[in-house]
């Protein structure tokens, strides 16, 4: 896929909206409610402005980036962010296939939320990229192109449920249809024109935990750094992994709440256990007293458990862009 043959937007304009009741309203829906709208849109504004942060002031652009999932032929609504000086270059000069590539793997939200939409920007504009640029792609795994999670949720459990059954194909139990959506997913990347196939890697939040783990498991040739933010690991000890194949440097960060109710301190272990024998190195960062989705910036919620951290937030952040510097060798 040429990234010149997309349909690039600034993400400015998400991010100045001047009525943050349009994502709620807009296709696809970009926000449960106005007041989730609002938090995410000021957080968003703030990191921009402030100059303390590690984030740098340079302009974003996304694109749409429909994909297929081969076994059941299904679309998968992408969305690619890159910035301003990778998309001057597109139409201008020939870019070798040199840029790192992020997958993010959304919450139970769905793909379209204003929340990873503005993780995504911040990423690309982290100063840990000095001079290089890279190119942030966020992942649909529950075929959701115009934001029906926020609204029919018995839609949203049925699609979760189908996508984390665990089955048996070939003698070996695994959640077949998350791997083959895990595997269109990372096919889809390294389809893009100016991605370095062997400098992969992957951020999860909540529900994006499991496709984190998955990927742990698969031993896909480029992957490099994993990171999952208050990730679900449901049944883990079901499925089997991979033989291993690898021996560069891999790492995975699992970024965790003690009080999470969702995420119990076993499943973490387990999680942790598995990566290991896939050959990962692990580290596990256990915030004591932080809540499930600790890292979005909505302060209420009507669920309990839940709830914005900023000391678990920005050091999990921080921990992250480490990972990434050391992997990818920046």
């Amino acid at each position: 896929m040429l990234l010149a043959d997309l349909n690039w937007k600034p993400l400015s304009d998400l991010r100045n909206i001047s009525d943050p009741l349009e994502l709620v309203n807009s296709v696809p829906r970009l926000a449960r409610e106005e007041s989730y709208a609002r938090t995410n849109i000021e957080a968003w504004q703030k990191d921009f402005e402030d100059d303390t942060t590690s984030t740098r002031k340079i302009e974003t652009f996304g694109a749409d980036f429909i994909y297929k999932r081969e076994s059941d032929n299904a679309n998968l609504y992408g969305y690619v962010v890159i910035p301003s000086s990778l998309k001057k270059q597109l139409k201008t000069t020939d870019i070798s296939p040199s840029i790192p590539a992020i997958i993010l793997f959304h919450t139970g939200a769905g793909p379209q939320d204003i929340f990873i939409k503005y993780q995504a920007d911040k990423l690309v504009r982290e100063n840990l990229w000095g001079k290089e640029e890279c190119i942030v792609f966020i992942a649909d795994i529950i075929s959701d192109g115009i934001g029906w999670a926020w609204s029919d949720r018995n839609r949203y459990w049925e699609a979760r449920k189908r996508l984390l059954e665990v089955t048996e194909k070939d003698g070996l139990k695994k959640r077949w249809l998350l791997r083959e959506t895990v595997h269109a997913t990372l096919e889809a990347v390294k389809s893009i024109d100016v991605v370095d196939r062997e400098r992969i890697g992957a951020f999860g939040y909540c529900l994006g935990g499991q496709p984190i783990f998955e990927l742990g498991m698969m031993q896909s040739n480029g992957l490099k750094g994993l990171v999952s933010f208050h990730g679900l690991y449901d049944n883990i000890s079901e499925s089997d992994h991979d033989e291993l194949k690898h021996k560069s440097k891999r790492k995975v960060l699992v970024c965790n709440g003690s009080a999470d109710p969702y995420v119990p301190s076993s499943d973490v272990e387990r999680a942790a256990e598995v990566f290991k024998k896939c050959g990962w190195d692990v580290d596990v960062l256990n915030y004591e007293n932080v809540f499930h989705n600790f890292s979005n910036p909505r302060k209420e919620y009507d669920d309990p458990g839940m709830g914005y951290d900023e000391y678990a937030a920005t050091n999990s952040w921080s921990a992250a862009m480490n990972l990434l510097h050391d992997v990818f060798e920046l």
